[in-house]
């Protein structure tokens, strides 16, 4: 299996995955050629791309932290909770169904102690933020757990990611559904959306307050720069500042209406350069070793000019995974083939 975007895909090309919106339902099956009517919906919605299976790619399988049904309960649920914002209709329902979605979650993420996050997902347009919501709660619940957080602290961090975007529900529509970059004055009145959050989780929901406070606290800075109070350091919930590099690594590198995608190597060298301004030094020394900037099934181009498919991660050189070639299907360990060590990826293809 490999990732393809959407703008080299071509009629007759075997879909790997199925694929699903928000709310649970099916747009493509797996295992169904693509038509170019498939192609052009993608287009619309905003797909970067989606996995397909080929005679290069069928023995690679992805290693997916969560399994999709719980990926694809949690985004289904997140739109359904984000939804209700505007009702006074009591939530106890969804609160329980928000915990056993968690507990689900964090228990895929302890089944294995080597996971690494090393999967591209799909996301649209049109349904960003749900899925965003997700994959920063995934992502954040990963890094919680190779930081030895305790379970109960590591459910109340993926619930305070799969909720940390709800103060946008709050705001005016025209603040939420941009489609091009925020003006000055916008984006300060985005600004609300922290208080907004902590205040309607407060109100409406049973939540620890260490949930909450994460959700306020999302935006804040680990030198103090950042909104809505100025905290810094220690003065910052852990939670709050694992949350804030999951949120910004995820925000980063998906792509947007108004830009395309960073290069995952390219953003996780942004939060590296960042240490101990936007984010926390613990945190980042966690990601630079377990986060997978060249997850497997992705097509990367070599520093000799040659195309190749990422087929496994190396825990600690994450810059260095095993790449099969496109055109022999040789296999090339970056990390421990002496003869490889003056190649380099240069691009990932998405």
């Amino acid at each position: 299996m490999r990732f393809v975007p959407t703008e080299q895909l071509v009629p007759g090309m075997i879909l790997g995955q199925d694929m699903f919106d928000a709310m649970g339902i099916k747009l493509l099956s797996k295992e169904n050629a693509i038509t170019r009517e498939n192609i052009s919906y993608l287009e619309f919605i905003g797909t970067a791309g989606v996995y397909i299976d080929d005679e290069i790619s069928k023995d690679i399988a992805l290693k997916e932290v969560v399994s999709p049904q719980v990926k694809q309960q949690a985004v289904a649920l997140i739109q359904d909770v984000f939804s209700k914002t505007e009702d006074d209709d009591a939530l106890e329902p969804e609160e329980r169904m928000i915990r056993l979605v968690v507990e689900n979650v964090v228990d895929d993420v302890l089944a294995d102690e080597n996971v690494m996050y090393n999967i591209i997902d799909i996301k649209t347009y049109s349904d960003y933020t749900y899925f965003h919501s997700m994959n920063v709660g995934v992502l954040a619940g990963i890094l919680g757990a190779k930081m030895s957080l305790p379970e109960d602290e590591m459910k109340d961090l993926v619930t305070s990611a799969f909720l940390h975007d709800i103060g946008k529900m709050l705001l005016p529509d025209h603040l939420r559904n941009m489609e091009r970059r925020l003006t000055p004055q916008e984006r300060e009145n985005l600004r609300n959306h922290s208080q907004l959050g902590y205040d309607y989780l407060t109100e409406k929901f049973s939540f620890s307050d260490r949930v909450n406070q994460a959700v306020y606290q999302h935006h804040e800075w680990y030198n103090g720069q950042g909104y809505p109070n100025r905290y810094k350091g220690k003065e910052l919930c852990r939670n709050a500042r694992i949350l804030r590099a999951a949120d910004q690594y995820d925000t980063m590198t998906s792509k947007m209406p108004y830009r395309p995608a960073y290069q995952p190597a390219d953003v996780m060298e942004y939060i590296m350069a960042r240490t101990g301004l936007e984010f926390d030094p613990q945190v980042v020394k966690v990601m630079s070793s377990q986060l997978c900037i060249y997850p497997i099934g992705s097509e990367v181009v070599l520093s000799d000019g040659r195309h190749g498919i990422v087929v496994e991660n190396h825990i600690g050189f994450i810059g260095r995974p095993t790449i099969r070639l496109m055109d022999t299907g040789e296999e090339i360990n970056l990390r421990g083939d002496r003869s490889a060590y003056n190649i380099t990826i240069t691009q990932l293809l998405v």
